[in-house]
């Protein structure tokens, strides 16, 4: 700033001197005024200049330092490409790199379990207690359970050929609707039908209930082609032939109740398995119910059903087995029912209005082309 000031002054006096010139002093070569006056401008812009850069200097000591910022160069080496993603970036598609193949074998797939199969067979008869049951509509409720079993392969009566099992869930619906549910004890007797001899025996005193014991839904079954005997204590052989389950159920109030429940043994494996039965002989292996009708599954060993021939008699077991063919009065049918009609199983000739009030099995027999019958033939079945 005090060369600014020294400037001015400068040019005052240059000035001033210049108009004493003028006013009198003696005379002197004549000076070129407007070369003066550009002379002592030029001077000036000098000055001015160096204070411009001692100012632009002592502002640049007073700032903090700035790094400087160097230029980017181009090269050759890829640079790592930024973290964030820019609106462009996204915008636009990239190619995406081919996976190289590799030896890793793929996830296993995860196996399909296998449904469950479960049958359920009502029981026999209806004491009227509504409230002992289980969940199934059947029968109100009132039905065995056969687990593993596919229910389209239960004929009438069920028959186990390779193992024995059987459960019932059973609940009080005045105390619950889950299987126990106001149940205190339930107890299996499996009864021989020929003998009328009890082959085994099992109290069980809470869910699941199952005919050998053990607390699983699927209830342990009796593998027939590892054991012949029923277990111990009871430790009997088991033979093929038909059986009554009777199932007592003592609900912890009220009176207590029996399901009553018919199934047949037939088993290879054991020691009396052999021809069902002899030539020239019929049997009844199951009957069901259909649109009204009797389905009646039958054996004819050794011979075929025919008409006029070797036939078969179907009759209810309140006809006496010496009235079920001629000289006899019957009533009977027979099967096949007329010549060139087919004899083979099923029999569907009878419907439930058929059935007398007091029958309670439908019965076979091999009937000579003269319609008498030949004794000891045939076997009869419960109706269902």
């Amino acid at each position: 700033m005090n060369t600014g000031k020294l400037t001015l002054m400068t040019i005052i006096l240059i000035l001033a001197g210049l108009v004493l010139v003028a006013c009198g002093q003696p005379a002197a070569p004549t000076v070129d005024v407007d070369a003066a006056v550009q002379t002592a401008l030029a001077a000036t812009r000098v000055i001015e200049t160096q204070v411009a850069q001692a100012v632009a200097e002592t502002l640049a000591a007073a700032a903090p330092a700035e790094t400087p910022t160097p230029s980017p160069q181009p090269t050759d080496t890829p640079t790592t490409a930024p973290v964030t993603a820019t609106a462009a970036a996204v915008a636009e598609p990239t190619a995406t790199a081919t996976p190289v193949p590799t030896n890793t074998p793929p996830p296993a797939a995860t196996p399909t379990p296998t449904p469950v199969r479960i049958a359920i067979v009502p029981v026999d008869g209806d004491d009227g207690n509504d409230y002992v049951r289980g969940s199934t509509e059947i029968n109100n409720g009132r039905a065995v359970i056969l687990p593993d079993r596919d229910p389209a392969q239960v004929g009438s009566p069920p028959t186990f050929r390779d193992d024995l099992t059987l459960r019932v869930e059973v609940f009080d619906t005045r105390a619950g609707l889950v299987d126990g549910a106001g149940i205190e004890s339930v107890t299996f007797r499996i009864v021989y039908e020929d003998t009328g001899e009890v082959k085994w025996e099992k109290v069980e005193a809470g869910p699941a209930y199952c005919l050998f014991g053990g607390n699983e839904p699927a209830c342990p079954s009796l593998d027939l082609s590892r054991s012949n005997r029923w277990p111990d204590p009871f430790g009997q052989p088991i033979v093929n032939g038909f059986y009554l389950a009777e199932i007592d159920i003592v609900p912890v109030q009220g009176d207590a109740t029996q399901w009553r429940w018919r199934f047949a043994v037939d088993s290879p494996y054991l020691a009396d398995a052999g021809p069902a039965a002899p030539p020239n002989t019929a049997q009844i292996t199951g009957i069901s119910v259909q649109d009204g009708r009797y389905i009646v599954d039958f054996e004819a060993y050794g011979f075929e059903p025919v008409m006029p021939g070797q036939h078969v008699h179907f009759f209810f077991n309140t006809v006496p087995l010496e009235q079920a063919g001629t000289p006899g009065s019957g009533p009977w049918k027979l099967y096949p029912a007329a010549p060139g009609q087919p004899g083979t199983s099923p029999y569907t000739g009878l419907a439930l209005s058929d059935r007398p009030e007091a029958a309670t099995e439908l019965c076979i027999l091999v009937a000579n082309a003269d319609h008498s019958v030949i004794p000891g033939t045939g076997n009869c079945a419960l109706l269902p």
